[in-house]
């Protein structure tokens, strides 16, 4: 049990070591690239222009379909659960990179991976590394908005069985994000992993998972909407509810010569099966570095 857990860990190492070389490689790239070269490159039409205007950036990183280098760091925080002596905490890193277009497959291609670092009170009382999650969408530009489909993946990488399912997993992801209204993203992105392999004593895994979007770019980079918390439908519970809901606000600034996006979050369950302690308030904190580059 325990050398199966370093594995799955080093494969979470890995993988993430990967993607966080390969996102920081094309800015590192374009701010190399001499101006006769800048100049000689033609930006592809299906990927958003680095833009200066932080209400333009605010647009682009509220829309989870966007092809959009970004590095976010996400906090989540349940102060107050009932049953339990401390709070529940979820850190979460999540680089999101836009791969593409080629002349081989000339759409574009968007990977986000999620690496939570969780946090459970007493009387569990366990600190560790969660579930590794990905999915890769085709994501393809539309009059009046974006959508985008791929496969969804959780990797068994818990250091400890409280802090994840213990199953290799594997479904759809499908966007859609309506962006016809200026300066607003009104859509969700949803996945739909199942178990196929795994710890044979742990229960079987099938879940909708839904993150909505629901978001109103404000002058000076300032923006306002539905916090973006998962809802989840389990599918082995006759479809057992657990619905977050809050508010988001935020403001996309200059920190340095970095864009960045700065929001917080505070909410709580509308619903949740009865077998679930009562959350409390959800508070949720995202950090957002936002890179011009990207690979294609």
């Amino acid at each position: 049990m325990t050398s199966a857990v370093v594995r799955y860990a080093g494969i979470a190492v890995a993988v993430f070591g990967l993607v966080i070389s390969i996102l920081l490689l094309p800015a590192a790239a374009h701010a190399q690239a001499s101006p006769q070269e800048a100049g000689a490159q033609k930006p592809s039409p299906d990927i958003p222009t680095a833009s200066t205007d932080p209400r333009e950036l605010a647009n682009q990183v509220n829309n989870p379909a966007a092809p959009v280098t970004i590095l976010q760091f996400r906090n989540i925080l349940l102060p107050d659960v009932a049953g339990t002596s401390g709070g529940t905490n979820a850190f979460e890193i999540q680089p999101v990179l836009p791969i593409g277009p080629f002349a081989a497959f000339p759409i574009v291609q968007l990977m986000k991976v999620t690496l939570a670092f969780n946090s459970l009170p007493q009387p569990v009382g366990i600190s560790g590394v969660g579930d590794l999650q990905v999915f890769d969408l085709v994501t393809i530009k539309e009059s009046w908005g974006r959508w985008g489909f791929g496969p969804a993946l959780v990797f068994p990488t818990a250091s400890d069985e409280a802090l994840g399912q213990g199953k290799w997993q594997a479904g759809l992801a499908v966007a859609l994000i309506y962006t016809r209204v200026k300066n607003l993203a009104v859509g969700a992105v949803w996945q739909n992993p199942f178990s196929y392999a795994g710890d044979s004593d742990r229960a079987g895994v099938n879940n909708l998972i839904i993150t909505p979007t629901l978001t109103y770019a404000l002058e000076k980079g300032w923006f306002a909407g539905l916090s973006d918390f998962n809802w989840t439908f389990d599918w082995n519970d006759d479809g057992a509810a657990t619905l977050p809901i809050g508010l988001q606000v935020g403001r996309v600034f200059v920190l340095g010569k970095q864009d960045v996006s700065l929001s917080f979050e505070v909410g709580g369950a509308a619903a949740k099966p009865s077998s679930t302690p009562a959350p409390g308030w959800i508070l949720g904190v995202e950090f957002t570095p936002i890179f011009k580059g990207h690979i294609k």
